[in-house]
């Protein structure tokens, strides 16, 4: 059975200057009253903005009360340089779980060097929290590096990695009272073949002590991912890079990444495995896969590869894992839309729930214009009764956001039936969901309907993602 969804109002951050694409990333916090929308504007709107007027894009925060959403605040961080020719502030968001901690990336600063900003909410009231996180190191690469494409943030929000767009690693940022420090130099896997395109995806675990970062373009686009672990504050890669066996053609695995809550389950996306399934319709492309990792006593070993059991295309596009690696939820196309699959694991096994545990989304969801070819995208509360979705679009019209309240929740009805919470961990590539407060584990715990929902990235276009928690 497909998933239904009642509409509620748009979300639409006032303040916007031209074609916002609002909807391009958000974020929401783990009790899914605060959310974080993303509005990098059009590619290349700061191609030679000076600092004087200010970057294009921005992120815009609403929190809810009483079922009322109202915004609360534009976030806009501050610049002394010129732009460039990538997306502006708002290409990535990422919040804590109390989500009084965000996180907006914004590649095109200083001319395509990129940058993240962090910012703090206290009494209601947003400020920049210190200077813009630019790693050291970026300027060594001969194409420009993009900081900021992809953010991450831990779930006390005193963690965060940023990686970009062709940066080939990622950078990680620590927090002591006010001030933010980079931890050690540039995170660069080992073992590439060619330009990897490392740091286009990478997700946290929730204590932010192990981070997974993909690189799809390794060796032909075969694709891969590189797993780092910190002790001590001392970053090391942990084994060699992981690829997955039975892959066909240029998988481009890696192109989304997910982590379990302990680090101890990692799955990697690979939407361009097997480009000959006939069974995949026409103009969707390959069918895709996802492969599953564990780890153990710092080993890692695949466990499984994830396929679908029917016509859907690019599957592994965007990917994400429950608290406790027992849930997949793996995002691809179908005919009529975006489709996500439900993997679980049991024994060691990994089993999808059937195709009555998709959810699809047709092209009337969030009013998506026509001419709109970018996928929807969103997030979703701990509990799944709240989830905002939202598309940008690619020729340039302004989007928004998207609220909808749960009517079913029939598709994921193993996980349904589950005593514990079923919130998401750090996720791939744009933003990092942390573990639920104290609190907010404590109200959820009776409820049955603990749920996560898909994700879904156009992987051509934009670095678009449905956010679970």
């Amino acid at each position: 059975m497909t998933e239904t969804f009642q509409d509620q109002p748009k979300l639409v951050g006032t303040g916007a200057v031209g074609s916002a694409n609002q909807g391009m990333a958000v974020a929401l916090s783990a009790d899914g009253n605060t959310a974080i929308v993303g509005g990098p504007g059009a590619n290349n709107a700061d191609r030679d903005r000076p600092a004087s007027i200010g970057p294009a894009g921005a992120a815009w925060v609403f929190t809810q009360s009483g079922g009322v959403w109202r915004q609360q605040a534009k976030l806009v961080g501050t610049t002394s340089e010129y732009g460039g020719g990538l997306w502006s502030q708002g290409a990535s968001v990422a919040v804590s779980a109390d989500g009084n901690t965000a996180i907006v990336g914004g590649p095109s600063d200083n001319r395509t060097t990129g940058a993240a900003w962090v910012f703090t909410r206290s009494s209601d009231g947003w400020t920049q929290h210190g200077n813009k996180l630019v790693g050291s190191g970026a300027g060594e690469a001969a194409l420009p590096p993009g900081q900021g494409m992809c953010v991450a943030v831990s779930a006390d929000g005193k963690t965060a990695i940023v990686g970009g767009w062709r940066t080939e690693g990622v950078w990680v940022f620590t927090r002591s009272g006010s001030v933010w420090t980079q931890q050690g130099k540039k995170l660069i896997g080992t073992g590439a073949v060619g330009n990897a395109r490392r740091g286009m995806s990478m997700a946290l675990s929730a204590d932010g002590n192990t981070a997974i970062v993909g690189g799809w373009s390794d060796n032909s686009k075969t694709g891969a991912a590189w797993v780092f672990t910190r002790s001590g504050g001392i970053w090391t890669q942990q084994g060699k890079k992981l690829v997955g066996t039975d892959a066909l053609g240029s998988a481009r695995q890696g192109m989304s990444v997910a982590l379990s809550a302990d680090g101890n389950t990692a799955i990697v996306g690979g939407p361009g495995d097997n480009p000959w399934d006939r069974s995949v319709p026409f103009g969707l492309g390959a069918a895709g896969a996802a492969w599953v990792f564990t780890r153990s006593g710092g080993v890692w070993t695949q466990q499984n590869k994830l396929i679908s059991t029917g016509a859907v295309g690019r599957l592994g596009t965007s990917i994400a894992l429950s608290a406790d690696g027992n849930i997949a939820i793996v995002g691809g196309f179908a005919e009529d839309g975006g489709v996500a699959l439900v993997f679980t694991r049991g024994g060691g096994q990994w089993t999808q729930e059937g195709r009555s545990r998709e959810v699809r989304f047709g092209p009337r969801l969030g009013s998506l214009h026509p001419r709109s070819r970018c996928p929807p995208m969103g997030a979703s509360s701990s509990s799944a009764h709240l989830m905002t979705m939202a598309a940008s679009a690619r020729h340039g019209y302004s989007r928004a956001a998207e609220v909808t309240g749960r009517r079913t929740s029939i598709w994921l009805g193993v996980a349904l039936r589950r005593p514990y919470p079923q919130h998401l961990s750090t996720v791939a590539s744009t933003w990092s969901a942390g573990l639920m407060t104290t609190a907010a584990q404590a109200r959820q715990r009776c409820s049955p309907r603990e749920v996560v929902a898909p994700i879904l990235k156009n992987s051509r276009d934009h670095l678009l993602h449905l956010i679970l928690r």
